[in-house]
């Protein structure tokens, strides 16, 4: 299986919301790559579910355990949480993107996000996805 796309807490939070159709048809998209997926890090999924009640979180659970083996849930490991708690601590506002951050670079994939200005002062201009 190759990470294709990751979603950040942004992206999560509109799909959760009904927000527009963006995150749900980039998820069919990668669906209809065989061997590809669509990368949630554990972080943005957490910051995301603080944020939600009732059928909003319902909507994320399901994204993420239902919708079967075209989304997975990236661990933070060990040797990522420094990492990860700098870039988040430069984007107080924005819990978990730094995680999202560190596995779009580490799984060489595209960070779908509606932070794409932030995103792009730790990724490269061809590694962010803006939503809209």
């Amino acid at each position: 299986m190759t990470v294709r796309v990751v979603l950040d807490t942004s992206a999560l939070l509109a799909y959760s919301r009904m927000e527009g159709l963006a995150v749900g048809e980039l998820v069919n998209s990668v669906a209809e790559d065989p061997g590809s997926i669509v990368g949630i890090p554990a972080a943005s999924y957490l910051a995301a579910h603080a944020q939600l009640s009732g059928d909003e979180r319902g909507l994320l659970v399901r994204l993420v355990t239902a919708i079967d083996g075209v989304t997975a849930i990236l661990p933070l490991l060990g040797t990522d949480t420094v990492e990860v708690a700098d870039l988040d601590a430069r984007s107080a506002k924005h819990a978990g993107l730094g995680h999202a951050i560190v596995e779009t670079r580490k799984h060489g994939a595209a960070l779908a996000t509606y932070l794409g200005q932030q995103a792009r002062g730790d990724l490269d201009e061809d590694d962010v996805l803006d939503l809209v």
